[in-house]
């Protein structure tokens, strides 16, 4: 993949070529998901979708995947939670959950 600011081209000198490629490779170096901390009430657990429904305020409702399949037994309807969210493939995702 070459990024359009990036030009290159045959030099006399190696190292502006190695310089070249260093460059490309901390561009393209894959930054860690974001993660955010958020606080709720269990309002449903669907272990068949892999998902837990949590009610962050009254009138809000969302659905979140689940990293770890074990969390279906540590949680169940009206728990109030603290759990960690990464956007996994284009899904909210629990990574880390602990019941209040």
């Amino acid at each position: 993949m070459l990024w359009p600011a990036t030009a290159l081209a045959a030099t006399t000198d190696g190292s502006e070529q190695q310089e070249a490629v260093v460059t490309l490779a901390e561009a393209a170096a894959v930054q860690p998901p974001a993660t955010q901390t958020l606080r709720g009430v269990v309002d449903s657990v669907d272990e068949r979708s892999d998902t837990i429904r949590v009610r962050l305020s009254p009138d809000r409702t969302e659905p979140f995947r689940v990293q770890d399949g074990l969390l279906f037994n540590a949680v169940r309807f009206g728990d109030p939670v603290t759990f960690s969210v990464q956007t996994i493939s284009g899904f909210q995702t629990i990574v880390g959950l602990t019941k209040e």
